[in-house]
């Protein structure tokens, strides 16, 4: 019979064996797999690679530890109860890569459309508290606890709970409903019936966070953006129309006005960064103002953003191109008859 010591060297080599064959894998197998995965369109080999990386050395280590309880017979007393912790570590460790990879796929489906996936999203940590409920029950189920009583004190105490936190669950209901609808999205660019206006940030299981275009956050109740008027720049797509008023003498040649104007503007659409490559802008007249035949540039830019840029180069072109051309911008002009004046005027021709 082998000496406890012995038994105790093999199994702490079994260990350290797992161990090492895990970074192994993590730092050689892994990133060579992962650097075929990337050459494909798939999301999920992607998300399964990036997700195993993270679980490599604990799985292995635990399956080294569970050889060395299989190959050795130290601890005899307490070897059912040394049985019963590895499968729930191994439950465990399922559960938890469940959770990383359903993460990873997020990320990578947010990464393809350009966005970043905010930490607290409703719909990723319900997904996360559900994998987390399945795991727990199969622990219990493996270690023979009835789950019913549990249920029922949780069906009565639910109801006690759901009562003093009415607020809470409508807005963790709004949140989802929104989430649902798919009418409002992380990164959609929105302006509320309040006049709150940015970017939506997230959808948390209480609030939504806005960041404003100057850097501030707006945090929103999930109830309260349910029930707002919402104006979402990113639907039906993210591009977005841009309106530039432009007014010119009366005696301009509005045909060579006309033309001018979209050449400026075509340069534009062609080389700002954001403006929209295949959109043709055109001029539409629309006012014989006061001292201006007046006119709108019609652009068009990728997102809400990008019409700051492209409003300030092309009013800079476009007045450039304009006193080149001799075109005239006039200014405002007022005629201002004084009542006192014209009655002096009245009673001096008497």
């Amino acid at each position: 019979m082998t000496s406890p010591y012995l038994q105790i060297l093999y199994w702490s080599l079994f260990i350290f064996g797992g161990y090492l064959l895990g970074l192994l894998i993590k730092k050689y197998a892994l990133p060579f797999i992962g650097n075929a995965t990337k050459r494909t369109e798939i999301i999920l080999d992607d998300a399964l690679i990036s997700g195993v990386q993270r679980i490599a050395v604990p799985i292995t280590t635990l399956v080294g530890f569970s050889f060395g309880f299989i190959f050795t017979s130290i601890f005899s007393e307490y070897r059912l109860g040394i049985k019963r912790v590895i499968v729930v570590c191994f439950i465990l460790l399922i559960t938890w890569a469940a959770i990383i990879i359903v993460d990873e796929i997020a990320h990578f489906q947010m990464n393809k459309i350009g966005k970043s996936l905010p930490k607290s999203s409703i719909l990723l940590n319900l997904i996360n508290v559900l994998l987390g409920l399945i795991g727990l029950l199969f622990i219990l189920q493996y270690l023979g606890i009835s789950i019913l009583p549990a249920l029922t004190a949780l069906g009565v105490g639910g109801l006690a709970v759901a009562l003093a936190l009415q607020d809470t669950l409508s807005n963790l209901f709004a949140g989802l409903q929104l989430v649902a609808s798919k009418k409002i999205k992380v990164g959609d660019y929105l302006i509320l019936s309040a006049n709150e206006e940015g970017i939506l940030e997230d959808i948390s299981w209480r609030n939504s966070t806005i960041r404003t275009l100057i850097n501030h956050i707006i945090i929103i109740p999930n109830g309260t953006l349910a029930s707002s008027i919402v104006k979402n720049f990113a639907l039906p797509d993210t591009e977005n129309s841009i309106l530039i008023p432009v007014g010119v003498a009366y005696d301009s040649d509005l045909e060579h006005v006309e033309r001018v104007t979209i050449e400026v503007a075509k340069k534009i659409q062609e080389t700002i960064e954001g403006a929209t490559r295949n959109h043709q802008p055109f001029t539409r007249y629309n006012l014989f103002a006061d001292s201006s035949i007046n006119f709108n540039v019609v652009l068009r830019g990728d997102n809400f953003a990008s019409q700051f840029l492209m409003r300030h180069e092309f009013i800079k072109a476009l007045h450039k191109r304009y006193e080149q051309e001799g075109i005239e911008i006039p200014f405002p002009i007022r005629t201002l008859y004084h009542k006192n004046s014209i009655e002096q005027k009245s009673d001096d021709n008497s």
